[in-house]
């Protein structure tokens, strides 16, 4: 049996897939922003010295991860249905929710990787906890933990495609539409997945390279403050 690809449905219905991209995008970023807004806080808690922060930081990684993705959302979207709160807030609740375990146990391993003399030798310059977490500690973790942010971002981009669920319109809710409207299945998803792939391609080479780029030597900082 021959298949013939036809790909001008894939064109007739351009706006759609535009459409699905840029949500999706936006969806990510919104996630990936959430996941950093509380992953780094959390991840810090985890590598400081005290017990009580420690074990706070170990029970938000262990309850939030261990949960299924797409409870997180159903919990936003059907759970709080009351708050009437729209589905892409709500996906970006439960995408931000979720990937900041991931992103605090990443930020934690950072942290403590950066050896112990780094933070004795900023004490010593005179640099406060804060001061030295800010000039001394974070920069260096950072360039550390750039390719395993970018791996956590190309997972929020896909684990985004949940979203459709709940009819937010990012590139799998629109590639449904488009296939039940045009019955070309092959081609609705390859197109889809070769989206997914060049986006997931260039945003880990951005995120790859970015903290060569803004975050500042640390040894410069250590002077400059």
């Amino acid at each position: 049996m021959q298949y013939a690809f036809d790909w001008t449905p894939i064109w007739a219905h351009r706006d759609q897939v535009i459409e699905g991209l840029l949500t999706t995008i936006a969806l990510s970023a919104t996630g990936l922003l959430g996941a950093l807004l509380i992953g780094v806080p959390v991840g810090t808690a985890g590598a400081a010295r005290s017990a009580w922060l420690r074990a706070l930081a170990l029970a938000y990684v262990e309850g939030v991860r261990n949960v299924p993705l797409l409870l997180h959302i159903y919990f936003w979207f059907l759970g709080l249905s009351a708050l009437d709160l729209p589905a892409f807030i709500c996906a970006a609740f439960g995408l931000s929710i979720y990937s900041a375990a991931y992103a605090a146990e990443i930020v934690r391993a950072g942290l403590l990787s950066v050896p112990c003399g780094q933070r004795d030798a900023a004490r010593a310059l005179g640099l406060g906890r804060w001061r030295t977490l800010r000039w001394v500690v974070y920069p260096q973790a950072f360039r550390t933990i750039a390719p395993s942010l970018a791996s956590l971002f190309s997972q929020l981009i896909k684990d985004s495609s949940l979203a459709s669920v709940i009819a937010v319109g990012e590139l799998a809710y629109q590639a449904g539409a488009i296939e039940a409207d045009t019955f070309r299945t092959v081609e609705v998803y390859a197109t889809v997945a070769v989206l997914y792939l060049a986006l997931v391609t260039i945003v880990s080479q951005v995120v790859l390279y970015l903290p060569r780029e803004m975050v500042p030597d640390f040894s410069q900082n250590v002077r400059n403050a």
